[in-house]
């Protein structure tokens, strides 16, 4: 990782935080237990405030018949990938260990309104409508990225919020992969910082600053963009990209 740091004082979201930002993504997910490998495509995950993580699985999915009426002993490996279409997509890993049950619906229904009251999700309106929720009760908590590998400690992580760009990011990278390629090369031409050739690719935003991939013939070098402030919106992101870039207003 390749940081440019343009201004005084730039922030990162610490490892606890992008660990929860992990999970408020669609990333996919395996769930490995004593006898069992299971893949989860799309779950809907949230964290609740006394640091359990919910997920929404289809109703058929065979991880509910493993789990059964007991508790399922199991880790669950969240692979975060890159929105846009990368030579190597995985951004970061994610592992939740714990125990895995099937609350009942009603129970479910509480610990979804509980959710809802800090974070209007309404992928969470499908439960009971062919979503089914299991609880992950954790008891190890290790995210792993460019930063390194981090062990958290339970109350880390149940205190940590995700960013708040963290479900607007996908679409908003895509856009600025598929529709401003000019604002992509604007950005590495400006920067101070001698940079190594190669494609640039936006891998990932948070309020604190945007990450670029070059992607190269010798390899793909990561680089870190800090914003000059902290970002609250999507307006706020667009605004500061602009500006780095050297753009007119309104380009992205």
């Amino acid at each position: 990782m390749v940081l440019l740091l343009p201004y005084p004082n730039s922030l990162t979201p610490s490892p606890a935080e992008r660990a929860r930002s992990v999970l408020s993504r669609p990333n996919p997910a395996t769930v490995t237990g004593a006898d069992v490998s299971l893949h989860l495509t799309g779950a809907v995950c949230h964290t609740t405030s006394e640091g359990e993580v919910t997920l929404l699985v289809p109703d058929q999915h065979r991880v509910l018949a493993e789990i059964g009426g007991d508790t399922l002993e199991a880790t669950v490996e969240f692979t975060d990938t890159a929105p846009v279409d990368l030579r190597d997509p995985t951004r970061s890993l994610l592992w939740v260990s714990g125990g895995l049950s099937v609350p009942s619906l009603s129970d479910a229904r509480d610990r979804a309104l509980s959710v809802l009251a800090d974070d209007p999700d309404e992928r969470l309106l499908d439960l009971g409508h062919g979503r089914t929720m299991v609880v992950i009760d954790p008891h190890l908590v290790v995210h792993s990225d460019h930063d390194g590998c981090h062990l958290l400690r339970p109350e880390e992580f149940t205190d940590a919020a995700a960013d708040p760009l963290g479900r607007w990011e996908g679409p908003w990278l895509r856009h600025l992969e598929d529709d401003h390629p000019d604002v992509l090369r604007a950005l590495v031409t400006r920067c101070a910082t001698p940079l190594p050739q190669g494609r640039p690719r936006p891998l990932g935003v948070d309020r604190h600053g945007l990450r670029l991939r070059l992607e190269g013939p010798d390899g793909d070098h990561d680089v870190r963009i800090p914003f000059r402030r902290p970002a609250r919106t999507p307006h706020d992101v667009a605004h500061e990209v602009q500006e780095m870039a050297g753009l007119d207003q309104h380009r992205c």
